[in-house]
């Protein structure tokens, strides 16, 4: 855990619960119609009242199980305050709203707190609570945990909201790493090497990113800190190293590696020292490595059969076999869930590149797109969601979508006039 992480734990109490909450599973698909008004402000910064409602609003709309109601049909005066048990439920039901989130912010000497009701409408109850010590600086962590709370009591799951997405952006004729809020806010540039910096991929902590850069005019592995952003470069030779990845334990790495006309799988040591060759590939071009979410297994693009397809091999190298069977002879990009129930890979098909779905040995696929390119799929951490590039709603240009494991929800999340590349979804953070 890094220090700015003992120091959040330190200043934001864990959430206090205030009723006795039952887990609601809402069926048939249908979005659930909720209300967000602002908040009572019993003293404080009254823009802290309206800053929380509306990122949980925006976390909620973004996970596809709500429909957020719109202010403006709110009877109620904005930021009134009553003691949730007191509320007019009338003049909630007949906005159609069936649950209705309130609050209030008292100010102290330290910082804030904020007490967080979740009520069910048709019953007229409140049904979950939460408080949170923090201060100014953490507003949007503490939205973001009290709309993880509303998550897990409708499906029994927290969400991921104040996760956190990498990715390379293209500013002028480079490619620099950047990083934003898993709704596409708050983004921060994180290189600025005026080269390539490439497939970005989160450490265990959250705190770290290892990526491939072309800032000494040949590729290699660098790592940058987040919060700092120091790098450290982690290879120094003439192969070309891609694809990397953290394993678990944060001090090893797999990657791909390309010398001459082989491209090889391997497993590297934090200082960029070869640990095993994983793939021997003898003129076969095997890239893209991810491995399973218990480490056994490592599922990877090889050409091996003739056109690029999705492999599955164990994490010692051995028993590969193939797991793309879909019309397309052309398949790449493969990510494991990390629920270990599916794999996502980008497919050649309908005129463009599309993202497909399948169970962990190519069985039950499905197509997930089928208007534009699509290509750079990832996980969310709790298999939810995935994050990938798309040209949907500007042909030519990538910018990153959002959509539900099903297909379902698609929301566009950057919008940069050069293009956007490769996301990779960072770990919750506690």
């Amino acid at each position: 855990m890094s220090f700015k992480s003992l120091l959040f734990v330190a200043l934001l109490a864990p959430a206090t619960l205030l009723g006795q909450t039952d887990i609601y599973v809402r069926g048939s698909g249908k979005l659930f119609p909720i209300a967000l008004p602002r908040l009572c402000t019993m003293a404080g910064d009254p823009q802290v009242a309206r800053d929380i409602p509306e990122i949980v609003s925006r976390d909620l709309d973004l996970s596809g199980y709500f429909e957020v109601l719109n202010p403006n049909s709110f009877i109620e005066a904005p930021g009134k305050c009553t003691a949730p048990d007191a509320t007019a439920f009338t003049d909630w039901t007949v906005i159609g709203a069936e649950g209705l989130v309130r609050g209030e912010i008292v100010a102290e000497p330290s910082g804030i707190r904020v007490k967080m009701y979740l009520l069910d409408v048709q019953r007229q109850k409140v049904v979950l609570g939460k408080e949170y010590v923090g201060d100014y600086s953490q507003v949007s962590k503490i939205a973001h945990r009290w709309a993880n709370e509303v998550m897990k009591f409708f499906t029994g799951e927290s969400g991921v909201f104040g996760t956190q997405i990498a990715y390379s952006s293209r500013v002028g004729r480079f490619k620099e790493l950047f990083v934003m809020d898993m709704d596409g806010s708050n983004v921060r540039q994180l290189t600025n090497e005026k080269a390539l910096a490439l497939s970005a991929a989160w450490d265990p902590s959250g705190s770290r990113l290892l990526y491939t850069s072309y800032r000494n005019r040949q590729p290699d592995l660098f790592e940058v800190d987040v919060f700092s952003r120091a790098t450290r470069q982690v290879t120094k030779n003439s192969a070309l190293e891609v694809s990397p990845k953290y394993r678990k334990d944060g001090r090893s790495i797999l990657a791909s590696v390309s010398q001459g006309g082989d491209s090889d799988i391997v497993l590297l040591d934090n200082g960029g020292r070869l640990v095993q060759k994983l793939t021997r590939s003898n003129g076969v071009i095997d890239v893209s490595p991810s491995y399973s979410p218990d480490e056994s297994q490592i599922i990877f693009t090889s050409n091996r059969a003739g056109n690029p397809q999705i492999y599955v091999m164990g994490a010692d190298g051995g028993g590969a076999h193939r797991v793309s069977f879909v019309n397309s002879n052309y398949c790449t990009d493969p990510r494991w869930s990390p629920k270990g129930d599916k794999i996502v890979f980008v497919c050649r098909a309908d005129a463009g590149f599309n993202l497909f779905i399948a169970n962990p040995d190519g069985s039950s696929p499905m197509q997930l797109t089928s208007s534009g390119d699509n290509e750079d799929p990832d996980w969310s951490p709790d298999g939810r969601y995935l994050v990938f590039a798309t040209t949907f709603w500007s042909r030519g240009t990538f910018h990153l979508a959002l959509m539900r494991a099903d297909g379902s929800g698609m929301k566009e999340l950057t919008k940069s006039r050069g293009g956007d590349f490769e996301p990779s979804w960072g770990p919750l953070i506690p």
